[in-house]
């Protein structure tokens, strides 16, 4: 088939493009050109701004493909070009949507379904960059599921949680291995119990593989998650015990952490609700099925161990403030004990 991926280059759709490739596929990347891949002269490259609508679409004006994957639709614009563009010119589309979308619903239930998405929202924060994300995600899929009943686009977009896996760039598991490794002690937000359902990347670059050209899909929306519910401090137990390391777990609750001035960014994987995502229509209809966290946490934990050279994340720096707020909490316990 041939097949083009909008994005392709740092971390889901560098594995999807790998994946397809080694099936046998005719892959075409557009982007922008400034990650480099490896790919060599296996792959075809178009670069440009997806953002430049026009020369987006001219760019595309006389081609055909069997599949397009769009893994960086950010507002509704993206996708209402990405419809003038392919529309009757592509057999399936892939919008590579988020789970985010469920975060701006009202009293969002668990598990989270797909209707889900139906539910009242709440209004726009002052201070809500992740509010934002979602909102304009929401958009993204309601220009498609409009495109879909209007014109019979034929459009399956994907609802993902956090991805996991070997190129994240993101680097937030890779902050908890780092704390792991120096061996101070690690905040645990509340206990640590927030429970949570993440994705290993390669369940995401099965299930897109598996799925080309399927018509049953078509106008559909799926949760894809791992079946396994976690919470923060198993995530942490496992990934101490897979790296040989022991670690001390200090719970702190948030609201002492947020005065403290620390807050809780430092930890990505806090979170004050459930998140869990309800998988069945994808198990039914895609043929879904996830990766063992255990297996997939240590392909994780050795990649960036014997493959990643960048630095630490964003998510690390805090560490000096946080052996402070865990010193000082500390010292507050032990003066209400005494």
């Amino acid at each position: 088939m041939k097949i083009l991926i909008i994005g392709g280059t740092r971390f889901l759709g560098y594995h999807i493009a790998r994946r397809l490739l080694q099936n046998g596929h005719e892959v075409i990347l557009f982007n922008r050109g400034k990650t480099p891949d490896d790919f060599g002269d296996k792959i075809h490259r178009i670069h440009g701004d997806r953002c430049e609508y026009p020369s987006f679409q001219k760019k595309f004006k006389k081609d055909r493909f069997d599949v397009v994957i769009d893994m960086i639709a950010f507002k509704a614009e993206d996708s209402e070009a990405a419809v003038k563009t392919f529309l009757d010119k592509v057999s399936h589309f892939f919008h590579i949507s988020t789970a985010a979308v469920y975060l701006l619903t009202r009293d969002y239930p668990c598990p989270l379904q797909e209707r889900d998405f139906d539910r009242p929202l709440y209004p726009r924060p002052k201070e809500g960059s992740w509010w934002n994300y979602g909102y304009h995600k929401r958009k993204c899929e309601e220009v498609l599921s409009q495109a879909h009943k209007k014109s019979g686009f034929p459009v399956t977009a994907l609802r993902l949680p956090i991805i996991m896996g070997e190129r994240d760039y993101t680097l937030r598991a890779y902050s908890y291995f780092l704390r792991i490794q120096d061996g101070k002690p690690l905040i645990i937000p509340d206990s640590g119990q927030n429970a949570f359902t993440h994705i290993y990347q390669d369940d995401i670059v099965q299930t897109v593989a598996a799925n080309l050209l399927n018509e049953t899909a078509y106008g559909q929306v799926y949760n894809l998650a791992q079946e396994e519910v976690l919470t923060l401090k198993l995530f942490v137990q496992k990934a101490a015990e897979i790296m040989e390391r022991k670690v001390e777990m200090v719970d702190i609750p948030s609201d002492v952490l947020q005065n403290s001035g620390l807050g809780t960014s430092f930890s990505p994987f806090s979170m004050r609700r459930p998140f869990i995502l309800d998988v069945r229509k994808a198990k039914e209809e895609l043929g879904f099925s996830s990766t063992p966290f255990a297996v997939w946490l240590r392909r994780t934990i050795h990649w960036f161990n014997q493959e990643y050279h960048g630095g630490p994340s964003e998510d690390y720096r805090t560490r000096q403030k946080e052996i402070e707020v865990i010193q000082k909490y500390r010292e507050a316990v032990q003066k209400i004990k005494d």
